[in-house]
């Protein structure tokens, strides 16, 4: 699942897919929606009058300060050492990708010398096509995504593409922008892909490699998802329960609909392995981009508390929409809330359990809820 690049290995997924998810928690499934965002963004776009793409733009700059200051506050309460882990950050607009954090990446990479990021010398390069995902620039793994700039510009383009003209008018397009508070806890989702490699590398690529029996997997069989469906009705019940034997009735019952799912599937146990370690994955960090959210909208004084609510809130709100309705998620989205579910299950019944999972390369997330129910 990752690729060689001119001396870097990228870990190769397109930022549209965040444009896509955006569209679908923000506005819903609406006319048009499923369209937009299957656009791959490959291929070099035109360079609008105006614009220099050559350095990160103020907008850009904001952003990527705006992002490490949520980490620095926030990072380490959320998961030990994330907050203080130096992780480089890549931003890609149409033309080229920025790299800051890095101490000497080797070429393509090449410094800026005619401007600088809170002092330091960033470095870019040209690229054909934008990442979302952890990237290898020499030794150290970065977090890498589009600039909100790019987002909202391929965006825009992609509903003019989709949506008949005499249906758009420039409200529309406002109600669509991606926010900065959303674009800031995307960027860290990808932050903590680049942390998850830095600490656990062996288990970060073995997840990778599950990718190849997603083919295989049976995502549309009937049955299945139903039962799918019943193990995120009792993930959400577990999350919301306040009594805690009730909570740990919910748990069970999410553990023996799992194992009764995949028994009546004749899951191999390279499926099984794909459903696992892809929660590690894609679960643990959505579950970090959902606290960072909740974090952010506590600052207190700020304008863009106010955008962290609304993320926070809307997140929140299409997460427990979506977990009763996990069998009916493409692709790999089921691992993304499954995955945080239990997150968010492990938060109220086994606090340490983040020091528990570290370097245990094949502990999941639902060994450790049976460890929480005293089951071997």
């Amino acid at each position: 699942m990752f690729r060689i690049d001119k001396g870097d290995q990228i870990m190769h997924r397109h930022s549209s897919k965040w444009i896509l998810i955006y569209l679908l928690i923000f506005l819903g499934n609406t006319s048009g929606i499923h369209a937009i965002g299957r656009n791959t963004g490959q291929g070099q776009k035109p360079i609008k009058e105006g614009e220099d793409l050559t350095v990160l733009s103020t907008e850009d700059k904001t952003q990527l300060k705006k992002t490490l200051r949520l980490k620095k506050l926030f990072g380490s309460s959320i998961w030990p050492g994330f907050g203080e882990a130096e992780i480089p950050l890549i931003q890609y607009n149409e033309r080229y990708a920025f790299l800051i954090g890095h101490p000497s990446p080797s070429p393509p990479w090449a410094a800026i010398d005619s401007d600088s990021f809170q002092g330091n010398l960033y470095y870019s390069r040209e690229v054909a096509e934008s990442q979302a995902f952890a990237v290898l620039v020499g030794d150290l793994w970065a977090g890498s995504l589009d600039t909100i700039g790019h987002m909202n510009r391929s965006m825009k383009e992609q509903i003019q593409e989709k949506i008949p003209p005499e249906k758009l008018t420039p409200a529309m397009f406002k109600m669509m922008e991606i926010t900065p508070a959303y674009h800031i806890v995307a960027l860290l989702h990808e932050a903590f892909h680049a942390f998850q490699a830095t600490q656990e590398l062996d288990r970060f690529l073995q997840a990778q490699r599950m990718y190849a029996f997603e083919k295989l997997y049976p995502f549309e069989d009937e049955a299945f998802k139903s039962a799918w469906n019943k193990e995120g009705s009792s993930l959400i019940s577990a999350v919301n329960e306040q009594d805690e034997t009730a909570r740990l009735e919910s748990i069970e019952r999410f553990l023996e609909i799992r194992v009764k799912r995949r028994s009546a599937a004749s899951l191999s146990e390279n499926l099984i392995e794909f459903e696992r370690r892809l929660e590690w994955l894609e679960g643990v960090a959505k579950y970090v981009e959902m606290q960072f959210a909740e974090k952010g909208s506590s600052l207190q004084g700020e304008a863009i508390s106010k955008d962290y609510r609304i993320v926070w809130n809307r997140l929140q709100a299409d997460f427990s929409y979506r977990i009763r309705k996990l069998g009916n998620q493409n692709g790999d989205l089921r691992f993304y809330l499954s995955g945080a579910a239990q997150a968010k299950i492990l938060d109220k019944v086994s606090p340490g359990w983040k020091k528990n999972i570290l370097g245990q390369t094949n502990t999941a997330l639902e060994d450790l809820l049976k460890i929480a129910l005293k089951k071997e």
